[in-house]
């Protein structure tokens, strides 16, 4: 049966009597804003469809809305790019516990700066413990990150979102102040530029890991999730930082790199490994809150398959040529 859902007008002198609604007349419980044209049917199983010229233009059932195609793909994108982010970090938090954790636990802690001079000073006790504590807390972050952006996780144990919540936004804050404090204290083996650049990433992850907890308490869940997503970006840039220029050394060799950092890529490097993240979250944010159109959809899937093969690529060259060997070394 086919309903035409219009607004009753009881005053038949009403300026539009005699004549059908306009298009801002025209309700429904399910389509905010039908069109002149348009017409809604109902069939037994409670299945809305709006149809124009005989073909289906928006199918919700239940009260969802029907997903294109190109919505399938956009959805599987993110999912595989957060599986590939997931898998890799874990293996790459495996190794930072490992190396860094158990050399120091052995009390061999020197060896921290095989993975990059400078890290470990037996003479300056603040900012060794302010960079271990960073590396320790970077691990955290890996792994428990893709478990707070999975909804279906959140929307089963809110308790555990909560209690997994606090611990990531405390390991946030305690990676972005221990990095932080030890530029304070020693500098960056690159120069003013990497501390600039490194410093304005540690205070971005401790900004945004406020901004988490502040929305969140206020209860305000669009931008605890959005605020979410931007330090979920920063989290993993460590990490992209060392799978980045691994695959660069594999590509072009020691192109554009020069001792202690002084190279053009490696002054691209500073910023590089952290602001294309944010860029592709606020892109994934922002494209979430609209309806764009199929060419902004698949543009945003491409760019997030893309971003996938990368990562997984990049995580099985680092796993069997540095992170795997490492994690070895370190209990030998």
């Amino acid at each position: 049966m086919t309903r035409h859902w219009t607004r009753p007008r009881a005053d038949p002198a009403a300026p539009h009597a005699g004549r059908p609604a306009p298009p801002s007349e025209t309700v429904s419980s399910a389509i905010p804003a039908a069109r002149r044209g348009k017409e809604s049917t109902m069939d037994r199983e409670g299945r809305l469809t709006v149809t124009a010229g005989g073909s289906s233009a928006i199918d919700r059932t239940n009260g969802r809305p029907g997903i294109g195609r190109h919505g399938i793909v956009l959805r599987w994108s993110v999912w595989l790019l957060v599986a590939a982010s997931w898998v890799s970090g874990a293996i790459f938090a495996a190794y930072i516990l490992a190396f860094f954790g158990g050399v120091a636990l052995k009390g061999s802690g020197h060896r921290w700066n095989e993975a990059l001079p400078g890290l470990h000073d037996a003479g300056s006790l603040l900012t060794t413990v302010a960079i271990g504590a960073h590396f320790i807390a970077g691990g955290v972050l890996l792994v428990l990150g893709p478990i707070q952006l999975i909804g279906r996780v959140r929307r089963a144990a809110p308790a555990l979102h909560r209690g997994l919540g606090r611990a990531y936004v405390v390991s946030a804050g305690v990676a972005g102040l221990g990095g932080l404090v030890f530029i304070a204290g020693k500098g960056t083996i690159g120069g003013p530029l990497m501390d600039v650049g490194f410093g304005l990433y540690g205070g971005l992850m401790v900004a945004c890991a406020a901004m988490v907890y502040g929305h969140a308490r206020r209860g305000d869940h669009e931008r605890h999730r959005a605020w979410a997503i931007r330090l979920f970006a920063l989290t993993i840039g460590s990490w992209l930082y060392r799978m980045e220029y691994g695959l660069w050394s594999v590509l072009f060799g020691s192109l554009g790199r020069g001792a202690g950092f002084s190279g053009w890529f490696d002054a691209v490097m500073v910023f590089f490994f952290y602001v294309p993240n944010l860029v592709i979250a606020e892109t994934f944010i922002r494209v979430g809150r609209k309806e764009y159109g199929l060419a902004v959809d698949l543009a945003t899937a491409a760019l997030l398959l893309a971003a996938a093969i990368f990562v997984t690529v990049a995580t099985s060259i680092f796993t069997t040529s540095i992170w795997g060997p490492r994690m070895v070394s370190a209990f030998n």
